[in-house]
């Protein structure tokens, strides 16, 4: 079904859940509809990568629609369709031109907030809204941190926050359920996407939020298990997380993950960091580095070694244009072996395989946000 024909479906509901807000405009409508959408151009330069070819593609995107419907005073309902669009990635097999990104219920009382059914997972900084281009830096964030899958939790999610004094607070949140996964293998001979459940998924994120410079740290916790035709065993990932505004009109950002198992041995490490200045009232200035070492597990007699998989150097300039749009211009400077084209991990030297030199390569992306 095309996305414009799913978005007719909320406001046709809106008419016949609600007609009399059409007549009486001194009823509030229980009904709120949000939108956002961040479409971009890229082009990259000697290897293709994140979908980005080496010519220029305008199949670039992400579109949202969403519809709360308030039930009472503690209760309220929430849909979240999404489109996505990315490139030449083979990501895109995997991803439905429109899906249900979030279908819950909540309920919110004195001990804190409910949700049931597939709610956005409390993980990291940006993970609720890596969608809503109007508040990110970059057209989306770390991809060493937010890769795909892990957006959403089907299940429960429990939210407390809990007042310390003297302007210190602590949120903690929950959840329990199971969530998508899915990555990119390049080979040789081509690629190929493995999209699985996590399973028996459980987790906890907190966050401590200090009085001075809206500084807040926090860190997440999640353990699931793998059942699928490419891997079998379990999964563990540690995210830790920071931001302050300590700086005047200066925002500072950083966050750290480990991802480990085993059914296949799994140990990767990925550091994202980032500042954003804000020059004028409408303009504002971003540099991130981001890095993933993956630790490759070999067969006896061989031993396992550490590789820096990716390193990723970005700068970028937002222009607010008003009602709630910006324009963004965006450099990516990379280096490694996470590429959309095959480069090779090993090579033979003297009849053993070593590890092969990176290859480098960058892109650019330009691109439109607006949200309401």
């Amino acid at each position: 079904m095309r996305l414009h024909r799913l978005l007719l479906l909320p406001m046709l509901a809106a008419t016949f859940l609600y007609p009399a807000a059409v007549t009486a405009q001194s009823i509030e409508s229980p009904i709120e509809f949000h939108a956002a959408l961040n479409t971009a151009v890229g082009k990259a330069k000697d290897l293709p990568i994140v979908g980005i070819p080496t010519y220029a593609t305008f199949d670039y995107r992400t579109a949202m629609l969403q519809i709360r419907y308030k039930m009472n005073e503690h209760d309220q309902f929430v849909l979240q369709l999404l489109n996505r669009r990315l490139g030449n990635s083979p990501l895109q097999a995997a991803i439905p031109d429109v899906s249900m990104q979030w279908a819950y219920w909540q309920r919110r009382g004195s001990i804190g907030a409910l949700k049931v059914g597939r709610a956005p997972m409390p993980r990291g900084i940006f993970n609720e809204i890596r969608f809503v281009g109007t508040v990110l830096p970059f057209f989306r964030p770390s991809f060493e941190i937010y890769g795909e899958g892990r957006e959403t939790i089907d299940g429960a999610v429990f939210t407390r926050r809990q007042p310390l004094g003297r302007g210190v607070s602590f949120d903690i949140s929950a959840f329990g359920g199971s969530n998508e996964v899915r990555t990119q293998v390049v080979t040789a001979t081509g690629n190929s996407i493995r999209a699985f459940r996590g399973n028996n998924l459980k987790g906890v994120q907190g966050w401590l939020n200090l009085p001075f410079g809206e500084t807040r740290v926090g860190g997440f916790y999640a353990d699931y298990h793998i059942n699928s035709d490419t891997a079998r065993g379990t999964r563990g990932e540690i995210l830790y997380s920071a931001e302050s505004r300590l700086i005047p009109r200066t925002v500072v950002r950083g966050e750290a993950l480990r991802v480990y198992g085993i059914g296949p041995n799994q140990d990767r490490k990925s550091y994202s960091t980032e500042a954003v200045a804000t020059i004028t009232e409408k303009f504002d200035l971003s540099a991130q580095y981001s890095m993933t070492d993956n630790r490759i597990f070999q067969r006896a007699p061989l031993l396992n070694v550490n590789v820096t998989a990716t390193k990723d150097v970005a700068f970028g300039g937002t222009y607010r244009i008003g009602g709630g749009a910006l324009v963004r211009l965006e450099h990516h400077r990379v280096k490694g072996y996470a590429f959309d084209r095959f480069v090779p991990l090993l090579t033979n030297v003297a009849g053993q395989p070593v590890i092969a030199p990176p290859s480098s390569g960058s892109y650019w992306l330009g691109s439109f946000a607006v949200s309401f």
